[in-house]
């Protein structure tokens, strides 16, 4: 199965787990614990596996770990050095521009992640 099928399901497969909580919050609201019971049992094994399938991906990404552990280093350095500008209060509107486009940097980053 190639990461876009695997990335694919993983949304899918969230929206169900996301509605199945739902389900359980709302039997509770009700007052039938034993559906709930059945929801949260359901729930706990829909999530082991989302687990697995986040665990495949996460191994399809490892080729490129070292080289975005590096861009993220970069940009989390660069945040905390910004970070410390602003809080020394030296040019503070444009420290809190740059933070933001480091911030943006690291959830570009992210976002590849689960393309």
């Amino acid at each position: 199965m190639k990461a876009t099928e695997k990335n694919i399901l993983l949304d899918r497969l969230s929206v169900c787990y996301n509605r199945t909580n739902y389900l359980k919050a709302l039997c509770e609201e009700q007052n039938l614990p034993d559906e709930a019971a059945r929801f949260a049992r359901r729930k706990d094994r829909l999530k082991l596996e989302i687990d697995g399938l986040l665990r495949d991906l996460y191994h399809d990404w490892i080729g490129d770990a070292k080289a975005l552990a590096k861009k993220l280093d970069d940009s989390n350095k660069d945040v905390e050095k910004a970070v410390k500008d602003i809080e020394q209060k030296i040019k503070t509107a444009e420290n809190i521009v740059k933070v933001i486009g480091y911030i943006d940097d690291v959830i570009e980053i992210a976002a590849g992640l689960v393309l």
